[in-house]
């Protein structure tokens, strides 16, 4: 069985969790059977996968196995009952001592809450609340199936200890740590489905050193890289931009296959560890539908259509992109921008905008589930971030006709817009969100003109010809068939 490794899975999701679940469609599509291990306690989790397209059978949750039992990792979870989001326990003070809810999965939490000094931020003198204990029990039986305990430790803020489990096939059984924990999940994941399991990891921050120091008989480990493992390529001073990724880094040699996005972070990675050339391979993360749509010369609106669609996040630059279309409005330019996403940038963006003026042709779209339908309206995408590992939004974007203008920052960006073919790649400089303004809005300048935009636009499709679902597929039919056959 082929198990994909993460934390959560939750209402709004990252690239990294889209990128999953293109790459279970392909796995689908190629007959390759897989489940989603998920680490962390969830309550909204099966609302989660409905929006997502997930089904009940394909995604195992550590938590929902320690209450609900073996048989749940053969089935998933067989039938969903109504949740409650339960009462609440104040005290006198007025501060938050216990709650209880009820989750769709048949699970009974209990939290019992804290108050306390904030031992990160010694000089807050606000006391925090936070969750001390929490206990787990079978809604069918009432039973109390799973206690342990948070530690709210000075450096690394809050960690579950202490871990009990009642009742576990006629035992009680004692965690330290997560650590063993998940340790003693992936071990009973291997033996429900037989051995030979092949772990993808897609977050190793809580499985990378549980799955490869004490490797499980006749598993394969497959790592995932979704971002820039290096901050600058130029920069020694800075080698490592992920953290998440320096444990795979170290032990490489050790590892089945290392997946990244593009075939150019392929070749990144061997610049340092160029023995490793038959572990690490590239398969994209994202694609477009099988056979390759020809698009049909359009002219450009009037005035100009922009579009950007991301998380709201500060890594994402999305107030340079703003002041950039700002500036063309403001030298007399017809144009109109639409951001689509949600996230904790959301107000500052807004203030933005409004410090901008430009509240009448920049709008805050919010999330869109159907940006398919949605890209077609548009003339053009804007990306402003200054690292995207593979760029879902452009090859979306391009498959539907949009030249993308963007920074020339590694590795999607490289890998899929092309400059002066299917867009522009402009300059950045970290430091200098002046520059970076002036950079994009040259190439916005270069769209409006309209000299080439046809030719930009038509070349859009066929620049991703080789990114369609059937490909994909192959690549990883071919990738995990291979596994038994070679080292």
């Amino acid at each position: 069985m082929n198990f994909f490794i993460n934390q959560a899975m939750g209402m709004g999701n990252s690239g990294v969790e889209h990128a999953e679940f293109y790459r279970a469609a392909r796995f689908r599509q190629a007959k390759l059977p897989f489940r989603f291990l998920f680490l962390n306690l969830v309550p909204e989790l099966h609302q989660a996968m409905d929006r997502w397209g997930l089904k009940d059978h394909e995604v195992l949750n550590l938590w929902e196995y320690l209450v609900l039992g073996d048989e749940y990792l053969k089935t998933g979870l067989k039938k969903r009952i109504k949740a409650h989001k339960g009462t609440m326990v104040i005290d006198g003070t007025n501060t938050n001592r216990k709650q209880e809810l009820i989750t769709d999965s048949g699970i009974c939490v209990v939290q019992h809450f804290f108050k306390g000094p904030d031992k990160q931020h010694p000089d807050n003198q606000i006391l925090q609340v936070g969750v001390s204990r929490v206990e787990l029990y079978s809604v069918k039986t009432g039973e109390r199936k799973v206690m342990y305990h948070i530690e709210n430790d000075v450096h690394r803020g809050p960690n579950v200890i202490n871990i009990h489990l009642f009742n576990e096939h006629g035992h009680h059984l004692f965690f330290r740590n997560l650590y063993d924990l998940h340790r003693y999940f992936f071990e009973n994941v291997d033996r429900a489905y037989h051995g030979k399991s092949n772990f993808i990891i897609d977050r190793g921050e809580f499985a990378d050193d549980v799955l490869m120091e004490d490797r499980i008989p006749d598993s394969k480990i497959i790592y995932i890289v979704h971002a820039d493992q290096l901050s600058n390529r130029d920069d020694p001073k800075y080698p490592l931009w992920n953290d998440h990724y320096e444990y795979m880094l170290e032990h490489i040699h050790e590892v089945d296959r290392v997946v990244t996005a593009t075939k150019l972070q392929r070749d990144d990675l061997l610049v340092d560890e160029p023995s490793a050339k038959d572990i690490v391979t590239a398969i994209p993360v994202g694609g477009v539908r099988d056979g390759v749509t020809k698009q049909q010369g359009r002219k450009a609106h009037k005035p100009f259509r922009l579009i950007t669609a991301s998380r709201l996040a500060a890594e994402k630059h999305v107030d340079v992109a703003i002041k950039a279309v700002a500036k063309l409005h403001d030298q007399g330019k017809a144009i109109q921008f639409d951001i689509y996403g949600q996230g904790e940038e959301q107000k500052k963006l807004e203030q933005t905008i409004k410090y901008c003026h430009a509240e009448d042709y920049i709008h805050m779209k919010g999330l869109s589930h159907d940006l398919e339908h949605v890209y077609p309206k548009y003339d053009a995408f804007i990306s402003t971030s200054f690292s995207e590992g593979f760029g879902l939004t452009y090859i979306e974007a391009l498959n539907a006709g949009l030249p993308v203008v963007t920074f020339n920052a590694r590795f999607g960006a490289q890998e899929l817009v092309h400059d002066g073919v299917n867009g522009y790649l402009v300059d950045l400089k970290r430091d200098d969100d002046d520059y970076n303004v002036e950079q994009i809005q040259g190439a916005l300048q270069k769209l409006l003109k309209g000299n080439n935009y046809s030719k930009l636009q038509a070349a859009t499709s066929k620049s991703v010809a080789e990114f369609q679902d059937h490909i994909t597929a192959d690549k990883w039919r071919d990738l995990i068939n291979g596994l038994r056959t070679s080292k």
